[in-house]
């Protein structure tokens, strides 16, 4: 089925860090059902530092598009939280601190439940059903921003003995992509994560664009990590503590210690890496230093943000006002977001939108469909900033 006419060809994104300058296309949906997902290897004598945190090779899955639609890819960080220290890294499931439990060979097939954006149903995920998909397995605990090789020989009770590599998993991944698997062929990427995938977009996605070729039409979507600096609750007052903002860099110390990440290069080139300007989400796209253009999908009472503050008990009345108030602060916010930025944030406590079944199919600003919301944007995100609130 044919939905539009071919693609527009004047598609090729700025490399200046220039203000939107990405032509729009049109979907053409005229090819098969898509395949079966693979899960693929990074090879560890071409790829030595693309490790999981135990020193396994790190993997992603791909589902090959088709149609006019294999030169469209949509490639996706996981999340999985992170870990600071011996015991929590010790405490993390197999699956999210290595591939070891991956038991199939190079370019086997694999049984994966993939929803919403990731979706193969073209009547749940009607723009990108028929793309290439590709799932950067998240192993490395660190964001996708950590540049940290374990020490050989380190004891258990070391956190040296944990590799935090996701920013050289990212960087081998797309390598790899683009050597062997028709990556440099394409005509459009759409690169994206949820919650840790979510920071590693924002971490990656200029140096990802800069690894492609210049004619690929290149844009990035976050989810599920947009906060802002407040307060934490206070349980003795039931309300907001008198000490102050609770700042989103508040535990970086912690995290550089561990996995020497590094996040966008640009700010980082003109902030620092520990400037508040670079850690905070909110503050950090208030600026221009993300050059590619980006969606930013989110949940203005985050259950993960609103439990880093101190309220875990949907029950309690008082922590209910609190995480209103909070939504409340955030859409304060919003007007800060650079006008190169799209924006989508629902009224709900779900952490995460784009790749769960239930909040995909539901999340609606007024008449605008999460789904519908993300095609019209991907369309022409230059045509002026999205910004679609509920404003419960």
């Amino acid at each position: 089925m044919v939905d539009a006419a071919s693609p527009a060809e004047d598609a090729t994104p700025p490399r200046d860090g220039s203000a939107c300058a990405v032509g729009p296309v049109r979907f053409v949906h005229d090819g098969p059902a898509p395949g079966a997902v693979v899960v693929h290897f990074l090879d560890a004598a071409r790829y030595p530092d693309a490790r999981c945190n135990d020193g396994t090779p790190a993997a992603f899955f791909l589902r090959r598009g088709t149609g006019d639609a294999a030169r469209r890819w949509v490639i996706y960080l996981e999340g999985g939280g992170s870990c600071v220290t011996p015991e929590t890294c010790a405490a993390r499931p197999q699956s999210l601190t290595s591939t070891a439990g991956i038991n199939r060979a190079d370019g086997q097939a694999v049984t994966m439940t993939l929803s919403g954006i990731a979706s193969a149903d073209p009547s749940a995920n009607p723009d990108f059903y028929d793309a290439n998909y590709v799932q950067l397995n998240y192993c490395s605990s660190d964001l996708w921003s950590g540049e940290r090789s374990a020490t050989p020989g380190a004891p258990a009770s070391d956190l040296a003995r944990w590799h935090f590599r996701g920013r050289t998993i990212v960087r081998d991944a797309i390598a790899e992509l683009l050597r062997t698997h028709g990556l440099g062929d394409t005509r459009e990427v759409f690169f994206m994560g949820s919650s840790a995938g979510g920071a590693g977009t924002l971490a990656n996605a200029d140096d990802v664009r800069d690894a492609l070729p210049p004619s690929v039409r290149f844009v990035a979507m976050s989810d599920g990590v947009y906060s802002v600096p407040y307060p934490a609750f206070d349980p003795a007052t039931q309300r907001e503590s008198a000490s102050g903002e609770t700042l989103p860099w508040a535990t970086s110390g912690a995290r550089f210690a561990a996995w020497n990440p590094r996040g966008d290069a640009s700010c980082i080139a003109r902030y620092g890496a520990m400037n508040p300007t670079c850690l905070s989400t909110a503050r950090l796209l208030a600026t221009q230093e993300i050059a590619s253009p980006l969606l930013v999908i989110d949940s203005q009472m985050d259950a993960n943000q609103l439990g880093d503050l101190g309220v875990d008990d949907p029950t309690n009345a008082a922590m209910r006002a609190y995480a209103q108030r909070y939504a409340a602060a955030k859409r304060q916010a919003f007007p800060t977001l650079d006008a190169r930025y799209g924006l989508f944030s629902f009224f709900t406590t779900t952490h995460v939108l784009i790749s769960r079944r239930d909040t995909w199919a539901a999340a609606r600003v007024g008449a605008d469909t999460l789904p519908a919301a993300i095609g019209a944007w991907y369309r022409d995100p230059c045509a002026g900033p999205m910004r679609l609130v509920d404003q419960r």
